[in-house]
């Protein structure tokens, strides 16, 4: 728009120069670009010579005024690209603050995924303290939104016999039966191992029958 603009003021200002002349029949209309050659300037009568040198004065000012235009307009996107650039350099600190921390977590995943998915049993091992090496689970407290957790819902099928126990107290553990009336379910489903309900040893693996 501003590149016409100057275009129209230098069209105009040459024909305002260049003059006018009679004989011409067609109307130039210098606000929409459209000027006289200077054959046709020869031509002007003198009616159209006025007429048309008072369309290029106009002309001419609409153009000034254009670029006058142009120019605030400029101004104004040029303080607007300043102002972005203030901000840009404010929030650039928080913005590789960000970056930092996003290297971290990306870190942090690689040796989450890095973790091993099958143990070993060694010879004095147990569940609590396998699940206590870093290489197993890492930090148990560290979990991230929008991860999905496998919630282990099957009830034991099996019950090792731990020191003072006996069936009426396992059958009343939460996870075996909840209540300690049905021992005897648990006492016929071992009658391969058991011959008196008051006889078990720690150390025993029992069937929880389901």
């Amino acid at each position: 728009m501003r590149k016409f603009a100057i275009a129209m003021v230098l069209l105009v200002a040459g024909a305002l120069v260049t003059g006018c002349a009679p004989g011409v029949t067609r109307m130039a209309d210098p606000s929409d670009g459209d000027f006289y050659t200077e054959e046709e300037y020869q031509k002007l009568k003198k009616d159209q010579r006025e007429a048309y040198c008072a369309d290029l004065l106009s002309a001419y000012g609409d153009a000034q005024d254009c670029v006058a235009e142009s120019g605030d307009a400029l101004d104004g996107e040029r303080t607007a690209i300043a102002a972005l650039e203030t901000s840009l350099a404010d929030i650039r600190p928080q913005l590789m603050g960000l970056r930092s921390e996003v290297e971290g977590l990306q870190s942090q995943i690689a040796y989450f995924e890095g973790l091993p998915r099958m143990y070993m049993v060694e010879k004095g091992d147990f569940l609590s303290k396998i699940s206590g090496l870093e290489e197993v689970y890492a930090d148990p407290n560290l979990i991230y939104p929008d991860w999905e957790l496998v919630i282990p819902r099957d009830w034991p099928r099996a019950y090792t016999v731990k020191e003072g126990e006996n069936l009426w107290m396992i059958a009343k553990r939460w996870e075996i039966y909840g209540d300690g009336r049905m021992w005897t379910e648990i006492f016929e489903a071992n009658g391969d191992v058991l011959s008196d309900p008051n006889m078990i040893r720690p150390g025993q693996t029992l069937t929880i029958p389901r």
